[in-house]
């Protein structure tokens, strides 16, 4: 309960010569954003550096989720690709591409320049400046939420960058969303209210201060995840209304479209993002020049030494290192990729979240032209490879497939880089000293042979070993080929350790949530008091 919860009269008025914008007289403040949420189309949330801000629209946008397009204060973009590339990958109907390109056009962003900005959060990539690719983002997110039919677009800080000269034309881009009634505009700004007032008449203002919320200039407040939690309710009931109509958003002229439909089962956009954004390009040389290394490392070898200089064991770890040694060094990227995918998923360009079908799909087509691509190299290179058949060619197959989909899948698990790095320090060791065949299981302790079931490297050695009599590993142990198929993954023991982190960082976030909803519950619970001591006399 909040102390204006107890006045007892509530009072609207229309006032036409102030903007338009409702007037609240003794009105608590979930009776007035809830007016104004059903009366209005844009708001502005206003307020101090840190009081609060994009913790709402972030929250609002967790809140509503599907259906609400939402767009970060500090965008990533596609720096690397070129504007039209850019523009043409997404999935998006040719006249909405079109007129993406006309509005483009009008804010004069030049269309044969590359994006531009920081790849990776730190090379930057010369390209558009700072204020055309914030206008690129306002063209897109307004053509996005036109074709899917959005519920909200939530802007964070979009005008950064973009002078008073450009305004008129970005707000005329963005003054498209006006057709239609259902849809609202959150905007987090500090500047240019004039123009945006005049864009939209009746802009109602947010206003932040240390974490509450009032509405315009009204007294009555609330704290910002109360207020998320309202407009969220509010916006929900307007899609229930719009589900009784078929699932259709009006127009101004009374007509309907279609909202967002749901995910289909395959989302063939990020298939194609990841092979336009040429993500197959590191993996290729990476066994381009490796496959060459190897081929001359081994091309006068003559016969089998002892231990760890048998071909067969030289074999075996030079193949694997090839195969591992991409994803090794791309952690980084993995991360940086997997937010550029959330990015999209916010903006409504992809609904599939995690993407777990399309990433199987890309580790299969990728794995199958890199794998061919390494055993030709070392067939060609050196005649020492001549007996490679097709069952190598599966268990290289297998082995780049699946793990290639455990190295995708650690960032969805756990988007941050330094604990994925670390999580997969435990699965190195094992990797290389618990391999089972450069240094065979009996070297190691009783109590420790275990460990060998937790290698990749020991798995692949094995089903390498059943494939072919040309490799015969000393003192490893092998079982059945279908077992070390089976465990060949390194997904398990990522899944494993990464579960143990994860719980960790969930068990720090909710003991941070909860002391901030009792922060919350304190201010509210001092403002109530007040209130009463005010009226007691």
């Amino acid at each position: 309960c909040r102390a204006s919860a107890f006045l007892p009269f509530v009072v609207f008025v229309e006032d036409h010569t102030n903007r338009g914008q409702l007037n609240y007289t003794m009105a608590t403040f979930d009776e007035q954003l809830t007016a104004a949420l059903r009366e209005q189309q844009c708001f502005i949330v206003k307020g101090p550096t840190g009081s609060g801000k994009t913790w709402l629209v972030q929250k609002l946008s967790e809140l509503l989720d599907d259906g609400v397009v939402m767009v970060p204060q500090y965008p990533m973009f596609r720096p690397q690709l070129n504007v039209k590339t850019f523009v043409n990958m997404l999935p998006l109907p040719a006249p909405a591409k079109q007129k993406l390109f006309a509005d483009l056009a009008a804010m004069e962003v030049p269309t044969d320049k590359l994006v531009g900005g920081k790849m990776l959060g730190m090379l930057e990539i010369p390209g558009l400046s700072g204020g055309q690719r914030k206008k690129l983002l306002l063209a897109l997110v307004v053509q996005i939420a036109l074709t899917r039919g959005a519920r909200a677009i939530v802007l964070d800080e979009p005008f950064a960058g973009i002078d008073a000269n450009s305004m008129t034309k970005a707000l005329e881009v963005i003054q498209e969303v006006q057709e239609f009634n259902d849809m609202k505009l959150f905007i987090v700004t500090h500047d240019h209210f004039e123009l945006i007032d005049k864009a939209f008449p009746g802009t109602t203002y947010l206003r932040i201060d240390s974490r509450r919320v009032t509405v315009d200039d009204s007294s009555a407040s609330s704290d910002t995840l109360s207020c998320a939690k309202l407009i969220t309710k509010t916006l929900d009931d307007v899609a229930t209304a719009a589900d009784e109509r078929d699932g259709s958003i009006t127009r101004k002229n009374g007509k309907t479209q279609k909202t967002h439909q749901a995910p289909r089962w395959l989302d063939f956009y990020v298939i194609k993002r990841h092979f336009i954004e040429a993500e197959f390009v590191l993996p290729f040389f990476t066994i381009l020049v490796f496959g060459i290394l190897a081929g001359v490392a081994v091309a006068n070898y003559k016969g089998e030494g002892e231990g760890i200089l048998r071909f067969s064991a030289i074999y075996a770890f030079l193949k694997i290192f090839i195969i591992e040694y991409i994803h090794f060094g791309s952690i980084i990227n993995y991360c940086y990729k997997r937010s550029q995918h959330l990015e999209d998923y916010y903006l409504l360009l992809t609904r599939k979240r995690d993407a777990f079908i399309e990433t199987c799909i890309i580790a299969i087509l990728q794995s199958a032209v890199l794998m061919f691509f390494m055993n030709g190299l070392l067939v060609g290179i050196a005649s020492r490879f001549w007996w490679v058949n097709w069952r190598i060619l599966i268990v290289d197959l297998w082995y780049g497939v699946v793990s290639t989909v455990a190295y995708y899948v650690l960032p969805i698990i756990q988007p941050n880089p330094l604990i994925v790095m670390g999580s997969i320090f435990p699965y190195v060791a094992t990797w290389g000293m618990f391999n089972g065949f450069l240094l065979p299981r009996e070297f190691a302790p009783v109590g420790a042979r275990w460990l060998t079931w937790f290698s990749s490297t020991y798995h692949f050695a094995c089903a390498t070993d059943k494939a072919t009599d040309e490799i015969k590993l000393q003192g490893s142990n092998c079982q059945n080929f279908g077992i070390h198929m089976a465990f060949i993954s390194p997904l398990f023991y990522f899944v494993a350790i990464l579960l143990v982190y994860s719980n960790i960082i969930r068990a720090i976030r909710r003991s941070r949530d909860k002391a901030e909803v009792a922060a919350f519950q304190s201010v509210a619970i001092a403002a109530e008091k007040k209130a009463l001591e005010v009226e007691e006399p």
